[in-house]
């Protein structure tokens, strides 16, 4: 139980420490200023607007939070090394295991919160949009299936989370870490192509018969792109709750997973 206290001390203390933080507002209301820019944006284009008009604010969401991960959770992390916190807090009775998994639930709530947030701003200007070209309305088109690819967006940003702490473990310097998570994500966003590339085309360059290679890769990085359901959400394809709770058991046992490496490689770090 005073595992669990601490845990959820540390997460809601990191949860407090990121909503204060500037950088988080500043990001905030630039992604605002990008979804309701899906107002004008999508009267450029003169057939799927409805389409545009959802891919658009569910990009703008995605890119939000990749920045929130990459930029504030980073910033985060690394000033509790540069100003010494993470000395005060691993003299009391909070072990590393119990610090970073606080750290990482806290930026996990952020990343919530924003999504809800940017979520609804995103679907305002969708339902304008809808409302003022009714012609243009996707077929099917389902709330239902907004949300779900919206929950699938939060938990994509989850792992990416996830990874940026274990590039945070190990890591020399914070912007080597950054540049880690970055690339990893790069990965993880393409694996699902690479993999049917392979799979698929006979004639896969020096990645033919590789199979078993893009295999251990698709479990060494997370496959981000079975998250990605803007097509979905913008044609309105509600795919089966089946699907979704794997989604959610593959987040979740990844992301369990990589905080646990993290946390074998941070009890490594040089902190001094």
């Amino acid at each position: 139980m005073q595992a669990l206290r601490n845990i959820w001390f540390l997460a809601l203390a990191t949860c407090t420490e990121g909503i204060r933080h500037r950088a988080l507002w500043a990001i905030v209301c630039l992604s605002v200023l990008l979804t309701f820019a899906n107002l004008s944006v999508t009267t450029l284009f003169t057939w799927d607007l409805g389409k545009v008009s959802v891919e658009f604010g569910l990009s703008a969401v995605a890119f939000t939070g990749l920045l929130l991960v990459f930029f504030l959770g980073m910033k985060i992390l690394a000033d509790d090394l540069e100003r010494s916190r993470i000395f005060m807090l691993l003299s009391r009775p909070v072990s590393i295991w119990q610090y970073l998994a606080g750290k990482f639930l806290g930026l996990a709530m952020i990343l919530l919160l924003a999504t809800i947030i940017l979520g609804l701003s995103a679907a305002l200007s969708i339902h304008y949009v809808l409302w003022q070209y009714p012609g243009f309305m996707p077929p099917n088109f389902s709330w239902v299936s907004y949300a779900m690819a919206l929950a699938c967006q939060w938990m994509s940003l989850v792992m990416v989370l996830s990874v940026s702490v274990l590039c945070f473990s190990f890591a020399s310097h914070p912007f080597v870490a950054l540049l880690l998570a970055v690339s990893s994500y790069l990965v993880g966003q393409n694996m699902e192509l690479l993999r049917r590339v392979v799979v698929e085309n006979a004639h896969a360059g020096v990645l033919t018969g590789q199979d078993n290679l893009v295999f251990a890769l698709s479990w060494i990085f997370p496959n981000l792109s079975l998250f990605d359901k803007k097509y979905a959400a913008a044609y309105g394809i509600v795919f089966s709750c089946q699907e979704f709770v794997l989604l959610c058991l593959y987040a979740i046992s990844y992301s369990a997973l990589i905080i646990y490496l993290a946390t074998l490689l941070f009890k490594r770090k040089e902190l001094a």
